[in-house]
């Protein structure tokens, strides 16, 4: 039997070797270079070509249901509510040391609207504890849109005025839910 030559041996190993490493530094080229382009491939870019689309009806990858909600909180209130699918008051309890967010009145569920919460749940999302010298107000107005209902936007508020909506009394956002209705 012959013995195999440690010099034609090792330059197989080494051509081996040099393949792996060839091989791999055009993958990590490749790799960067999608990189690069997604990271400079300029926006304007993207809307001319969504812009030259064919025609026809908007469907999701076009536009996505969220885009219709951007600045949902700069709104005018009659927006906010004619948008809303779910309007909800829901008021603080304490709790062993954090304030439990329950909702205490729903001013407006839209038919068909599946919303899983009813008067009396808590809703965890807003429950807290309380950090010292803190204000949190006695609860919360919830705008849901959609259905399944998604918290979209909410503001607080003390005793019977909203913060967020201008210190508006509770009682005028009542009526002016009511009227939108």
């Amino acid at each position: 039997m012959t013995e195999p030559n440690p010099t034609e041996s090792g330059a197989r190993s080494i051509r081996r070797l040099t393949i792996a490493v060839w091989v791999l530094s055009v993958l990590t080229i490749v790799n960067i270079g999608i990189s690069l382009f997604g990271a400079l491939f300029p926006p304007a870019v993207a809307r001319r070509i969504r812009i030259s689309l064919p025609e026809g009806p908007v469907t999701s990858s076009t536009t996505t249901y969220e885009d219709q909600y951007v600045g949902f909180h700069e709104w005018p209130l009659e927006r906010q509510i004619q948008k809303a699918t779910v309007i909800a008051i829901a008021r603080y309890e304490k709790d062993n040391g954090r304030l439990k967010c329950v909702i205490s009145e729903i001013l407006k569920q839209a038919p068909d609207t599946k919303f899983y919460y009813k008067v009396g749940d808590e809703y965890r999302p807003s429950s807290l504890y309380p950090r010292d010298n803190t204000r949190y107000g006695d609860g919360q107005i919830i705008f849901f849109t959609g259905s399944p209902a998604f918290m979209r936007y909410s503001c607080s508020f003390e005793g019977d005025r909203i913060g967020g909506l201008g210190d508006m009394p509770i009682d005028v956002l009542r009526e002016t839910v009511r009227k939108e209705k």
